[in-house]
């Protein structure tokens, strides 16, 4: 199995670093793409659920975005 590689960009100027990593993104075979695509979801999944406040998803089809129906109550500072 290919280890993913990681991206790190060191720059003042925001501009910079966003075409940087563009750059970056479109450099990575469509097979890698797919797959942080996927981890990203995934991930998204996983914050989504850790609120109990939220309905249960349904089954994913990839046509819906996830968001939180309740959002998370901040402690106060």
């Amino acid at each position: 199995m290919k280890t993913q590689r990681t991206a790190v960009f060191k720059t003042a100027d925001k501009a910079a670093a966003d075409a940087q990593m563009r750059q970056y993104y479109w450099s990575l075979t469509p097979e890698e793409r797919l797959r942080r695509a996927l981890r990203l979801r995934e991930r998204a999944r996983a914050i989504r659920l850790a609120n109990p406040a939220n309905t249960p998803l349904p089954i994913p089809d990839g046509r819906c975005i996830l968001k939180a129906d309740h959002p998370i109550e901040r402690r106060p500072r």
